[in-house]
């Protein structure tokens, strides 16, 4: 039987948590102009008041390292705005013919000790493979790193 694996990155970001968070959630439609190597496209549905909530779905269209364009449907499953916190669960997509279930975790937590705003973002995916066959979703991973990258220099340079 298989097993829910994860795979998780931290990465240190210099910008604004929130203004990072909002990116990476309410305003992920708009990443395209700011990453277009990255992401093609971002539609979201089912907001509250301009805010993400459980039950938002998102539709992903992305390039990851290494790869051709992918697309995603996810829905939150889990999220706390006040904390900069979600977790997704892919419904469908391109990747789905090589996992039983795909979730997206996000936390960005201000660094302790630090007044220059540093935040630490850690995004991690728990899933479990549909047969032992298929590989770790690394690239994934290092897209998703890549794009908080980007992101972050984008939104420092706005400051």
């Amino acid at each position: 039987m298989a097993q829910i694996q994860k795979l998780e990155v931290v990465h240190e970001a210099k910008c604004c948590p929130d203004k990072l968070y909002r990116m990476l959630t309410r305003d992920a439609s708009q990443l395209s102009k700011y990453i277009p190597n990255l992401v093609e496209s971002v539609e979201i549905t089912a907001t509250r008041e301009g805010e993400v909530c459980l039950g938002t779905g998102f539709v992903w269209k992305f390039m990851p390292v290494g790869g051709p364009t992918m697309m995603t449907k996810e829905k939150i499953t889990a999220v706390d705005n006040k904390n900069r916190s979600i977790t997704c669960t892919v419904m469908e997509g391109d990747f789905m013919g090589d996992f039983n279930s795909f979730n997206f975790n996000l936390d960005i937590t201000p660094k302790s000790g630090t007044t220059d705003g540093t935040s630490l973002v850690k995004w991690s995916v728990e899933y479990e493979k549909s047969n032992e066959d298929v590989a770790d979703p690394v690239g994934i991973l290092k897209s998703i790193e890549l794009m908080t990258t980007e992101m972050n220099l984008h939104l420092l340079k706005q400051a």
